[in-house]
């Protein structure tokens, strides 16, 4: 039987795997530990980013109906004011913004106030009923008033509770279709005379060349602020024309229009900064005899900033026009009262660029001129426009009148 050798005993390890082994897992656990520090300040983790990052397991728990947020019915948005109804039936009835003054009486009761052909009027009154109704607002009544010129259509307006307020239409009378007799000129009477003013200049040369060309004296009103101003006033009164200030003021509502006019006057400013604004929109226009408003429907119906306005006009030698923007109107009255010269516009002519109608109240004008022994008409450098001056203004001739610069109907 064959022996086996005896077990040989185990080698104790040598030292430096012992010391390798320790000094590797103290390595591991410091690692281990400022990972973990570095991951609880906000650091970079690469062993704990994971855990962190996972999310905490949730108990549902079922809330009691005493506990459940409370949902709330959708706001109902507020109701329009009686103002806001008014404009909101005019807009929707197909009456412009531009068309339309937004006023109030003594009382503070919406007064509106517009101004549009009568045709227009007729078409848009069946709408405007409608819808009034729609918001509510009852029609108490129409009252017409027939006026030499014009016809005014007041409708008083009811709304609960107890809110009243006015729309005034203003209607301009339509001239005859026809122009005029073939009487001789010796056979008449003294001649009357008539201007027109044609606002908004200054931004096209070609315009101006246009008012050249007419061989008549129209007179050429300047807005400060526009791109040629300086060259179309110095051209205008190279050639012979009367150059005014359009001098811009502030309007009751035509916001967007103020917005883009440089240079407006606006009821806000001090008495100061309002002749500082006029002195600034003066220099701008060399020989500006005269001035007449561009907008201006809030400060014309006030007399203390008209007032404000008129005191460096008087200073300036110069004298004024009233662009008449508005009915309520005091800047002729006011203008007077300080012993400025000044007149009015009598007819505008083209309130829209409707050649048939710029023609027709060009007619209207000379017809004034004719009756009354002068009138001033306002209009603007419309392509419409200039084309029935071209065609039409030659007619002045045939209701024996004289065209005249403005200047010469002011007192």
């Amino acid at each position: 039987m064959t022996k086996r050798p005896p077990p040989q005993s185990r080698q104790p390890w040598p030292a430096f795997i012992l010391v390798t082994a320790v000094m590797a897992a103290a390595a591991l656990l410091s690692a281990g530990l400022l990972d973990y520090l570095s991951a609880r300040k906000g650091g970079p983790s690469y062993i704990f980013a994971a855990v962190e990052k996972m999310p905490a397991p949730t108990t549902a728990v079922e809330m009691k109906p005493s506990e459940r947020p409370e949902t709330r019915p959708a706001e109902k948005p507020a109701p329009k004011t009686f103002e806001e109804a008014l404009a909101a039936s005019l807009a929707a009835a197909g009456v412009s913004e531009d068309a339309f003054l937004r006023l109030k009486d003594a009382k503070g009761r919406p007064q509106f106030e517009v101004e549009i052909p009568a045709d227009l009027y007729a078409s848009i009154e069946p709408s405007l009923d409608k819808a009034l109704k729609a918001e509510s607002v009852r029609v108490a009544g129409k009252k017409r008033t027939k006026g030499e010129d014009r016809t005014e259509v007041l409708w008083s307006l009811r709304r609960a509770p107890k809110q009243e307020a006015a729309i005034s239409f203003v209607l301009p009378a339509e001239p005859p279709v026809i122009v005029a007799d073939r009487e001789p000129a010796a056979k008449r009477g003294p001649r009357g005379q008539v201007a027109l003013i044609m606002d908004d200049m200054g931004n096209s040369l070609d315009t101006l060349d246009a008012l050249i060309a007419l061989r008549r004296p129209v007179t050429v009103s300047v807005l400060p602020y526009s791109a040629h101003a300086a060259e179309t006033a110095r051209l205008a009164r190279e050639n012979g024309l009367e150059v005014l200030l359009h001098l811009p003021l502030e309007s009751v509502n035509n916001h967007e229009a103020m917005a883009d006019t440089e240079g407006m006057i606006v009821a806000t400013m001090t008495e100061p900064a309002i002749v500082a604004a006029f002195e600034a929109s003066y220099d701008r226009v060399p020989f500006a005899a005269g001035t007449n408003n561009h907008m201006g429907s809030r400060f014309t119906a006030e007399r203390d900033l008209m007032r404000a306005i008129l005191k460096p006009i008087k200073e300036r030698g110069l004298f004024f026009v009233d662009s008449r923007t508005t009915a309520k109107t005091v800047a002729l009255d006011e203008a007077r009262k300080m012993g400025i010269l000044a007149a009015e516009r009598d007819v505008f002519l083209d309130a829209d660029e409707d050649r048939g109608r710029i023609r027709g109240r060009l007619i209207e004008l000379f017809q004034k001129a004719r009756k009354k022994g002068r009138a001033i008409g306002i209009c603007h450098p419309f392509p419409e426009t200039l084309a029935v001056l071209k065609s039409t203004f030659q007619l002045v001739d045939v209701y024996n009148l004289e065209a005249v610069p403005v200047s010469r109907l002011v007192r």
